[in-house]
């Protein structure tokens, strides 16, 4: 398998192409606007540097990993679908549900795979959760989760300057991590909500500090809680059922530090594995044909539902 990169972030260089080296993975060809860190990162990996991003997709790769700005997500995607080529793409998959549709229409009218990067699903306390609950998993009634930090403002440098522009970035802490929230929850439920409902800080800015969007299923219901000026707060997960609690504490993160509790009884600790080795092993299996965990276009379509979703509620007003 032979993988084209587009988007040079820290994201992309630090975790996601040496897990694509390490699981054998070739890296087929980079491409970014900034010329100088195109060369030196393709040194770095011993590959070739694309001035433009079409030039890389007319060489001979078979996939494409998309980690450019959110806005570019849908353009760089349709365009690599075009080409043939098979498609991870980072979170947020698109800006709008409509273009998330038209991805999907697309990978299966060219009988390729589009998958999108929700890492956590690769976090070993998760899957040991699931396995403890088993067919407790149908008896949910409750679902949450906080990612929160306190962060620093982003930049004006090239790679960052997007992030301070709502037409491109489509909101603030819910893009950056409370995505991965809402798709956890939705991947423990299996089933997509009939109810969603968001309240944001700033109010009126689409760049938000702090957000929380509820979900209201058939017999249950959810919150997912993002943050940019909380901190020294645990990143937890929650899930009450008839009989049961489960908590994962600390488990919203870029490292694996997890203790799994059941009924406030401490199960078992997580405090090693590497998320985006197994998150791209998966998207070979998927490539392959091959049964796989990674998320697919239709789970990122429903994520981008939900934040869709969650943005249309306003403040009231006298």
């Amino acid at each position: 398998m032979k993988i084209g990169i587009i988007g040079l972030g820290n994201h992309a260089v630090n975790r996601v192409m040496p897990a694509l080296a390490e699981a054998g993975i070739e890296i087929g060809g980079i491409t970014t606007k900034n010329e100088e860190k195109g060369k030196l990162i393709s040194e770095r990996f011993s590959t070739t540097y694309y001035r433009t991003f079409d030039d890389m997709l007319h060489e001979d790769i078979d996939s494409v990993y998309i980690s450019s700005p959110n806005f570019l997500h849908y353009t760089h995607a349709m365009k690599s679908l075009n080409h043939g080529k098979h498609v991870l793409v980072e979170k947020q998959m698109t800006l709008r549900s409509s273009e998330a549709r038209e991805l999907i229409d697309m990978a299966r009218e060219m009988r390729l795979k589009l998958a999108v990067g929700f890492h956590l699903r690769f976090n070993p306390a998760l899957m040991s959760l699931e396995k403890i609950m088993g067919n407790d998993r149908e008896n949910i009634k409750f679902v949450g989760g906080k990612w929160a930090y306190k962060a620093q403002r982003y930049d004006n440098s090239e790679d960052s300057k997007w992030w301070n522009e709502p037409e491109k970035v489509g909101g603030g802490s819910v893009m950056g991590t409370g995505v991965h929230v809402i798709d956890t929850i939705l991947n423990l439920y299996g089933k997509f909500p009939r109810k969603v409902t968001g309240f944001r800080f700033p109010e009126t800015n689409i760049i938000d500090s702090t957000m929380m969007i509820n979900m209201q299923f058939d017999r249950a219901m959810a919150y997912a809680l993002s943050s940019r000026e909380i901190g020294n707060s645990p990143n937890d997960l929650t899930v009450i059922t008839e009989e049961h609690r489960y908590e994962v504490r600390n488990f919203f993160s870029t490292e694996v530090n997890s203790v799994l509790f059941v009924d406030g009884e401490e199960r078992e600790r997580f405090s090693s594995g590497n998320m985006y080795l197994e998150e791209v092993k998966e998207f070979k299996k998927l490539v392959m044909g091959l049964e796989s965990r990674i998320a697919t276009g239709r789970d990122g379509y429903n994520v981008v539902r939900v934040t869709e979703d969650a943005q249309k509620f306003f403040s009231m007003t006298r």
